[in-house]
């Protein structure tokens, strides 16, 4: 028999869309991050995080993809997911977590554990074992970013030709 953790990861999105997933108690973060990017179908292509959390789905301590910073003044190490087993974030039924994706687009994964259980040796894992809803494409979400209430567009179609030579006239570039 293995040990292992039942998780049900809620992506916040416009519709109700689940996976459940189940792996092992001595897994790595890093395996399931990569669990969870299959159950989705991203491409794993962006930077994430998972976030300790309590029953309000506050961000608490992180587990981060690759170290980015240096160690809070504090001494708050950094936990990287291949170097956490989740067995010593998990000890127990209804413990959560907060799974952030591409901090860009930010998608956001609601992350509670189920049930620890065990399961029989011959059952590979981690494995995806219920899904609800059609997953999101990972590009659907708008990278338009907004500072107190202004929106700024990363959308080229936006600016008009017109608006592009008014540019350059102000920076002295009127033959471009």
């Amino acid at each position: 028999m293995q040990q292992v953790i039942h998780f049900r990861v809620l992506v916040d999105y416009e519709k109700d869309v689940f996976r459940d997933i189940e792996i092992t108690k001595d897994s790595s973060f890093l395996d399931l991050h990569n669990i969870i990017q299959e159950a989705f179908g991203f491409d794993n292509s962006q930077m994430a995080s998972f976030y300790v959390s309590n029953e309000d789905w506050e961000r608490g301590q992180e587990i981060t993809l690759m170290e980015v910073k240096e160690p809070e003044e504090d001494g708050e190490p950094i936990w990287l997911m291949n170097e956490t087993e989740i067995s010593k974030i998990i000890l127990a039924k209804d413990q959560k977590l907060i799974y952030v994706f591409d901090f860009l687009l930010m998608w956001c994964f609601y992350v509670d554990v189920i049930a620890i259980k065990e399961v029989e040796d011959i059952v590979i894992l981690p494995r995806i074992t219920q899904e609800f809803g059609e997953a999101p494409n990972q590009y659907s979400k708008s990278d338009d970013i907004v500072f107190d209430g202004v929106e700024i567009s990363n959308d080229d179609e936006d600016i008009e030709e017109n608006e592009l030579d008014e540019l350059f006239r102000m920076m002295g570039n009127e033959d471009l």
